[in-house]
């Protein structure tokens, strides 16, 4: 598996992961109209737009020269972080067909890699609280619930967030 950074022409694919991965791990966490309803076309239009603007943030997994996954390492948004100081790890998605097989792993190590590299002293990333599977997976790579909490409206339901932290 490798992983690099991402490309203006891995636009499309990246969102094709993003929508499928959704769908296939929100399910029953979030309303099934959203998910239902998620256009890679769309999708790839923010990527395209994002990458441009953000060429290196960043990374995609390729497993026999084909992308099945990516992560956007990203200066925090939080309220409470120093963005000079906290980077925040603001998607990281594999294509389900991909699910544990190393390559969100391989990703995640490799944006605290970037993290450190770029003299950010820790990494933060949002997840649904109701993710289990997700909850776990951070758990291993040693990040840590840090209390802070928030919701966010998506199709008339609000969606619970926890906030997950880790040291460099």
């Amino acid at each position: 598996m490798q992983i690099r950074p991402a490309t203006i022409s891995d636009a499309e694919s990246i969102a094709r992961i993003h929508v499928a991965s959704w769908q296939a791990a929100y399910r029953g966490q979030m309303p099934d109209s959203v998910l239902d309803n998620l256009n890679v076309e769309k999708r790839a239009a923010f990527w395209r737009s994002h990458l441009t603007e953000h060429p290196t943030a960043t990374f995609v997994a390729e497993l026999n020269q084909e992308i099945v996954g990516f992560c956007d390492l990203i200066p925090s948004r939080d309220k409470d972080a120093n963005p000079q100081t906290t980077a925040e790890i603001a998607a990281i998605y594999i294509h389900p067909g991909h699910w544990h097989q190393g390559a969100g792993r391989a990703l995640c190590l490799r944006a605290l890699e970037t993290a450190r590299s770029e003299h950010f002293t820790d990494v933060t990333l949002w997840t649904l609280a109701s993710n289990s599977a997700a909850r776990s997976f951070y758990e291993t790579i040693g990040f840590r619930l840090d209390g802070a909490t928030k919701s966010e409206p998506i199709d008339h339901h609000e969606l619970p967030h926890v906030r997950f932290w880790i040291s460099l």
